[in-house]
């Protein structure tokens, strides 16, 4: 598990990497997306969708599902790069996108857990769901302020520091 965890803080550094080059690239890449009366709703997200980069998508969907299952980690920190890396989505928007997910891949894995019959310790989680919700709330607020390249630049300065937290936290 160790060895697995400190492979997934490795790629969660090149990810960062890619983020913030993505970022740092002239202003025709970082642009804001087009508006939602854009005419073709495939465009809405940056790009096409190929039947190639529908089949890229599904599989890295596939792969956060597996990372979220086996250790709780993946959320916004495997679906926010993927979105923006594989699918063309403006920072923006890919973290909204990813808090639908999240929110989706959550209550399934919770309603599974349920079903087993374990436990769920009520207290903490909704401790952590009002600090959630309300750290989420304050985010957004900063979040509006910042252009979609410097947002994904502190996005992938996080990544850097969760990947650098895993790996100390396993060595």
């Amino acid at each position: 598990m160790t060895v697995l965890l400190v492979l997934f803080a490795g790629l969660m550094a090149l990810v960062a990497i890619q983020m913030w080059r993505l970022a740092s690239r002239t202003v025709s890449l970082c642009q804001e997306e087009p508006s939602f009366e854009a005419a073709d709703p495939a465009m809405r997200s940056g790009l096409p969708h190929t039947p190639r980069r529908i089949g890229i998508l599904a599989v890295v969907g596939l792969c956060t599902g597996v990372l979220s299952g086996l250790f709780g980690v993946g959320g916004g920190f495997v679906i926010v790069p993927a979105l923006v890396l594989m699918g063309g989505m403006a920072i923006h928007r890919a973290v909204a996108t990813s808090l639908v997910v999240i929110t989706l891949v959550s209550a399934s894995g919770v309603t599974s857990y349920l079903a087993a019959g374990r436990p769920l310790a009520l207290i903490l989680t909704g401790l952590f769901v009002l600090g959630g919700t309300g750290g989420m709330g304050l985010s957004t607020q900063l979040s509006r302020k910042l252009s979609g390249p410097r947002l994904q630049k502190g996005f992938a300065v996080a990544l850097v520091a969760v990947a650098a937290f895993i790996i100390t936290q396993n060595l």
